[in-house]
Formats: C-alpha cells, structure tokens, sequence
C-alpha cells in the first residue's frame, strides 16, 4: 500500500474556528444584499439562488451556485429550493462551456467540515470545469487511488440508512431501494 504523509494538513483540521465565515456573518448571505454583484463576482441570480465565481478556484471557470436560504443541512431544503438551484446550475454549465470549452465538469457539494466544506453553515454547490490535461494530485504524483471501503459493503450501507427513511421502499430483499417522491 502507498501511503502520502501530510502534516501540514493537521494545522487545518485542528485550526480556531471560532473567527469562522458562518452565522450571520456569512460571505454567502452578506454579498448577494450588497448592491454590486461585478465587484462581488456574483455572474447570475435566480429566483432561490445565485451563481458566485469561486475566489480560490480549482480551475478557471470554477463557480458555485448558492442558495439565498441560509442552511449547512442539504435535506432541509425545500423542493423548489433544490429545484431551482439545479436548473441553477445547469445554466451555469452552459455558461462555462460556451465561455471556457472544458472537456468535462465535476460538480458537487461539500457538507460539514469533514466533508471539506469551508463554511459550514450555507450549502453551495460547485461547478468545475475540467480539461483533459488536468487531473488530480493523487494519481498524478503518487500512482494513487484513495478507496476507504469495498462497494459492496457501502451499497449495504446506503440501503440500510434509506430504508430507514419513510419514502423507501424495498423493491427485494437484494435490490435496489425504490424512492416515492409523491
């Protein structure tokens, strides 16, 4: 097994998190108020959302579609919400492929400190432009893939949380889990 030793990351994980950007001191409910979106590196606005160039990108064209509702917990957000921050974002794809041509994207979410989320406290979907001569710091320099458990044993996993959840269903003892959005 390879292993990459990174201490410097235990200055970050164990920092004062007491001066965090979360509550009511949010970037991401402060700048959407403040009434200059080009200084704000706010590019669009919907009704339940905004699109906000990322200051520390990953790659250009790295933008991050926020919700106005101020929440760090994904499954309280009402539908619209969630409606409305995905078409959000599929307007912001066309946007960066029109203006940037990337080969692919990644989008996701990082959800609480351990999740990587810098603040914490207001979801907000990333948008990453991707090109086929970039990849990621792993298996570029260390021939590395990072997998913490077999897929059969997380497919256990995830089924057993959702048939706790009330709009699960089991389909079959082995299966795939049906979910009812009615």
């Amino acid at each position: 097994m390879d292993a990459l030793f990174a201490p410097w990351r235990m200055e970050w994980v164990t920092r004062d998190r007491s001066g965090d950007p979360d509550g009511p001191e949010c970037p991401f409910c402060r700048l959407p108020v403040v009434d200059d979106d080009r200084e704000n590196n706010i590019v669009a606005r919907s009704d339940s959302s905004y699109v906000l160039l990322n200051n520390r990108p990953y790659n250009p064209g790295h933008v991050m579609t926020i919700p106005y509702e101020h929440t760090g917990e994904f499954q309280t957000l009402d539908e619209r919400t969630v409606l409305d921050c995905m078409q959000t974002a599929q307007v912001a794809v066309q946007a960066v492929t029109d203006g940037l041509s990337p080969d692919g994207f990644n989008l996701g979410c990082n959800i609480g400190s351990a999740g990587g989320a810098s603040i914490n406290d207001h979801l907000h979907l990333h948008i990453i432009p991707r090109w086929e001569s970039d990849t990621s710091f792993m298996p570029l320099t260390a021939n590395t893939a990072i997998v913490e458990e077999a897929v059969n044993e997380t497919y256990v996993r995830l089924r057993d949380a959702l048939l706790d959840i009330d709009s699960v269903q089991a389909e079959d003892e082995q299966g795939a889990v049906k979910i009812n959005h009615d």
